[in-house]
């Protein structure tokens, strides 16, 4: 058993006990003794204090080493005064690491080791010093009830010490992990801004601008229709506006609507405004969904079909939703121009964060020529 804590304070109490414990023993054996031998006894019991403790000091305890170093010097010098010298505080010199060993062995197996102790050197004590069995049992076992009081202490007291510590660590990392939470949400909010305002303007902005492309060749040919198609920009601009309103105070637009619901909506709408033919197949039961996945496909729709008329020219866009059973996938194909290697930009990356953040995947596959293909996969069950 090694140990490199510093001492508590029943530790320096119990050098303090040892010190005069040692320095009364030691002055009535020198005043017991006479001629050259009470020197050599001086020197034993120095011995007996001090070598012990160069296994036991503040920044070093190893106990084993410092247990036996008092059993060796300290039970020999109890064995030689017993059968040598009638000195009544002979016994006195167990005591001492009798408390010791009780203050330092405190978890199992080695707290069996301090009644043993008391049973054999309460046995030893009547045996060399013929004193009262019952007597220096009951000195004994007060000694040893010191001893592991003290232990508990120190034990209580590095625990609690340990325990606020470790509180006052878990409250720094609590406080740090908060601050971090609070830096991801704000810039979460703004990225889902941000990517909503996105999604609306643009879809708005290229409905208006390929109904505005169209006007100048349809006003010569039938003014009147020129009137109303006219008529339905301003009506889309002013829709626009109001979803940028609603998406900035963090409305659905459609939450009245399931979404196969709102699909339709933004696909007939998108088709009225672009001249795109968009087929929507929809396969399986159309179980309701939660607002914060339909609000993402419809955001991951919107931005699929204005990315294939902005950037595919495309003229043909076929929207697949399967509900599966345990996953929800939307597929958008379009026949536009494809490209050989795709660059996401703003719109593409905010597509896959928002399925990202429902646990889901995106793929996206595009050939030169052949249109481009992208696949949204949510997992049913991770949502509910």
């Amino acid at each position: 058993m090694s140990d490199q804590r510093k001492w508590h304070w029943p530790d320096y109490f119990l050098f303090l006990m040892r010190t005069v414990w040692f320095t009364f023993n030691g002055y009535a054996i020198f005043s017991s003794t006479i001629g050259s031998e009470k020197w050599i006894l001086l020197l034993w019991a120095s011995c007996s204090y001090i070598i012990p403790h160069l296994f036991y000091r503040p920044g070093l305890i190893k106990f084993q080493y410092y247990l036996m170093a008092e059993v060796l010097l300290t039970g020999s010098l109890f064995i030689y005064l017993s059968s040598q010298y009638d000195i009544s505080v002979t016994y006195s010199f167990l005591l001492v690491p009798i408390l010791t060993l009780a203050y330092a062995c405190q978890v199992k197996p080695l707290i069996w080791l301090g009644p043993f102790a008391v049973i054999a050197s309460t046995w030893a004590g009547s045996l060399f010093t013929n004193q009262d069995f019952f007597k220096l049992f009951v000195d004994t076992t007060i000694f040893y009830g010191i001893g592991f009081c003290l232990g508990r202490m120190t034990i209580v007291n590095k625990a609690n010490k340990e325990l606020i510590a470790s509180i006052e660590e878990k409250n720094k990392d609590l406080e740090y992990y908060s601050k971090k939470i609070e830096e991801l949400t704000i810039k979460e909010e703004r990225n889902r801004v941000s990517q909503d305002l996105h999604d609306t303007v643009g879809h708005i902005f290229t409905s208006v601008i390929t109904s505005l492309d169209a006007l100048p060749f349809l006003y010569p040919a039938d003014q009147k229709e020129a009137e109303n198609s006219i008529k339905e920009i301003s009506d889309l601009a002013r829709n626009g506006l109001n979803d940028v309103r609603k998406t900035i105070h963090h409305m659905s637009p459609t939450d009245h609507q399931t979404l196969v619901e709102s699909v339709q909506e933004l696909i007939a709408d998108f088709m009225k405004h672009t001249s795109t033919d968009i087929q929507l197949n929809v396969k399986g039961e159309a179980t309701k969904v939660s607002e914060r996945v339909k609000f993402a496909i419809i955001r991951c729709i919107q931005e699929g079909l204005t990315n294939a008329k902005r950037h595919g020219q495309a003229t043909f866009i076929k929207v697949n939703i399967s509900f599966e059973q345990e996953e929800l996938i939307v597929l958008i194909d379009d026949n536009g121009n494809g490209c050989h290697k795709l660059n996401l930009g703003f719109g593409l990356r905010s597509m896959k964060d928002r399925i990202s953040a429902l646990a889901g995947t995106v793929n996206f596959d595009s050939k030169l020529n052949n249109g481009m293909r992208i696949t949204c996969i949510i997992p049913m069950a991770k949502e509910i």
